[in-house]
């Protein structure tokens, strides 16, 4: 008479040279397979109406990961009412299998999402390729910026339609330049991700250009620097002594936004541009006017804690004391509206839309017109094009500091008489007499 399985019997089952099977007498359908290796499961076999018999595994009856002898009877006793429903318990096995497949690969593709977010594969893209690039804060901040929109999509999310809808919003905005310079970034960005086995497709790659860029040749007349001189005095730290270095010393913006305090001698009148802070790699000295200098000591030293204590900030020109400032373009219209103000004041014509870059161009324009050679004007702006291109930049080793002194010395002197002409020498003045 056959008897109901007990775990001893399961336990003390023997492997032989073939697999063979114990019955549980009283549960139908519920067996035990015994394996040559030693392995042991518990199987539910039933016959299909078509005659076909068929045998699905509910679990291991021993080893790691093993179910007890209750929890397949109960297993074998729900595949037996799924057949009373009219179910096949094959069929509810597969169909539970693929539904927890696709559970799982859902969770999966999630994590994925997670971890390959545009924000997060654009930090790891900084980290890898954009840190090391003497163009690094502008490109983060224009990338950080313009692709905010997509923080939390996936990468390979992103289509093509995606990238001209981004760079037509921003040419819609009225920066059509922006949209430019934002799509070539974000092109090199995608390629960088097909690199990293991220995407397979550009999405950028068959966009086009949304302007027409021409090379500026902006230069502000002395009227137009006068008024925006006069702006800049009506602003706050640290924009206004900010504004009036890059008018005076005709470097980069950001060089200047970016100086530090071990760069300047002040008691020698000299900024020192290191190689890694330049556009060109090169090394730049700048003389210092006595305006220049006059502005760097005027400004009060930042302070930050360090080590339990307040110590000066290395950034000239800083508002958190760990960093330069940032901010320019709202600073920008601030300072345009000032100008509009004062020229409304004054009731003269107002100033033409103008950028900050264009303020380098007016610098070496103003120096030639006050009778500086144009290779001293590239030296001041740093150069290594023009005059001092090939093989003269092999064998040019003049360091023409007391040609760029006397220039920068020329340029803000004329700068300052736009707006503190000096007075006439009242020596030669003749008096006239009344007759």
């Amino acid at each position: 008479m056959k008897r109901p399985l007990t775990a001893l019997a399961i336990k003390k089952a023997k492997k032989k040279a073939g697999k063979w099977t114990l019955i549980d007498a009283g549960n139908s359908g519920l067996r035990v397979w015994i394996f040559p290796s030693g392995a042991k499961s518990y199987v539910f076999r039933y016959r299909r109406s078509s005659g076909q018999d068929v045998t699905i595994t509910l679990g291991k009856a021993a080893g790691p990961g093993a179910i007890t002898l209750s929890q397949a009877r109960e297993l074998a006793g729900d595949a037996r009412r799924q057949r009373t429903q009219g179910k096949d318990p094959a069929d509810v096995r597969r169909t539970e299998r693929a539904t927890e497949a696709a559970r799982v690969d859902a969770v999966e593709r999630e994590a994925r999402r997670k971890d390959d977010a545009v924000s997060l594969v654009l930090a790891r893209y900084f980290t890898d390729k954009v840190n090391a690039m003497r163009s690094a804060p502008e490109l983060k901040r224009l990338l950080s910026k313009e692709l905010a929109v997509w923080n939390k999509r996936r990468i390979d999310d992103v289509s093509r339609a995606d990238a001209i809808k981004l760079i037509d919003a921003i040419k819609d905005r009225g920066h059509p330049v922006l949209a430019n310079r934002t799509r070539t970034a974000a092109r090199t960005f995608f390629s960088w991700c097909i690199d990293k086995a991220l995407i397979e497709q550009n999405p950028f790659e068959r966009t086009k250009p949304v302007a027409d860029e021409q090379p500026r040749d902006r230069v502000l007349s002395d009227a137009e620097l006068r008024l925006i001189l006069l702006a800049i005095d009506r602003q706050e730290w640290p924009w206004k002594p900010f504004y009036r270095a890059v008018l005076l010393l005709g470097q980069r913006r950001d060089e200047v936004a970016g100086m530090k305090w071990n760069e300047v001698d002040l008691e020698n009148a000299i900024w020192t541009l290191p190689a890694g802070r330049t556009k060109n790699g090169v090394e730049h000295i700048v003389p210092l006017s006595r305006q220049v200098v006059a502005i760097l000591a005027s400004i009060e030293r930042v302070q930050i804690p360090k080590d339990g204590k307040l110590v000066d900030s290395p950034f000239v020109f800083t508002t958190t004391g760990t960093t330069p400032i940032s901010g320019y373009s709202h600073a920008k219209v601030r300072l345009d509206k000032t100008v509009r103000e004062i020229a409304v004041e004054e009731s003269t014509e107002q100033v033409a839309p103008w950028r900050l870059h264009d303020a380098r161009r007016t610098c070496a324009s103003g120096m030639a017109r006050l009778g500086i050679g144009v290779a001293v004007c590239e030296k001041v702006l740093n150069h290594v094009s023009g005059t001092f291109a090939g093989i003269v930049s092999v064998y040019q080793r003049h360091d023409f500091l007391a040609e760029k002194r006397h220039a920068l010395t020329v340029w803000a002197d004329h700068v300052e008489s736009l707006t503190n002409p000096k007075p006439v020498n009242e020596s030669n003045v003749v008096q006239l007499k009344a007759v």
